[in-house]
């Protein structure tokens, strides 16, 4: 999959079917965790009962060896694209111009919102492994990447429960999605 898709309106590629590796997540609040080992990619599941807070989303995987970029999207409504993005976290290794910069943002009625792309520093390296942790708290997401906070992006949509969908898409393979 090319990648390059998040430019001037919230539309996004088309998902495959949803298998069983896609079923839906347990129940929140109060639902087991889920986990889903080895998913294709791209990959899109619903987050049953929304995001609120206290919900933490981990990703495992490793980096293609010629990786370009690679995104997470936390969507409310379809993930065919009517949904806006709550929270659209684009890691760019090698796009155009521009070089290792994690881009956050949010679309909402098909305009994108100011970009945010400070970050301490850039942990992601092609072909290494990786983990994030996304937990949601009151007024923001809390990312950190390896075991160590990277950064955060404060809430741009409201309920938050209208957060429904997860999509992971770009050059990397899933090795671990857990709800």
């Amino acid at each position: 999959m090319d990648g390059n898709v998040f430019h001037t309106t919230c539309t996004y590629p088309p998902s495959p079917p949803r298998s069983g590796a896609c079923a839906p997540a347990s129940g929140y609040p109060g639902g087991k965790t889920q986990s889903i080992h080895n998913p294709p990619v791209p990959f899109v599941t619903p987050i049953s009962g929304g995001i609120l807070p206290g919900k933490k989303i981990f990703i495992s995987g490793v980096l293609n060896p010629n990786a370009q970029r690679f995104t997470v999207n936390l969507i409310c409504g379809p993930h065919d694209g009517g949904g806006d993005i709550a929270f659209h976290f684009d890691v760019r290794i090698r796009v155009g111009g521009q070089r290792d910069v994690i881009v956050r943002n949010s679309c909402q009625g098909g305009g994108w919102g100011a970009e945010e792309r400070h970050s301490p520093c850039f942990p992601f390296v092609p072909n290494a492994k990786f983990d994030i942790k996304i937990k949601t708290k009151p007024g923001k997401f809390k990312i950190a990447v390896n075991k160590q906070h990277l950064l955060e992006f404060r809430h741009r949509m409201k309920p938050l429960d209208r957060i429904n969908t997860l999509q992971i898409l770009g050059d990397l393979r899933l090795t671990e999605v857990r709800l």
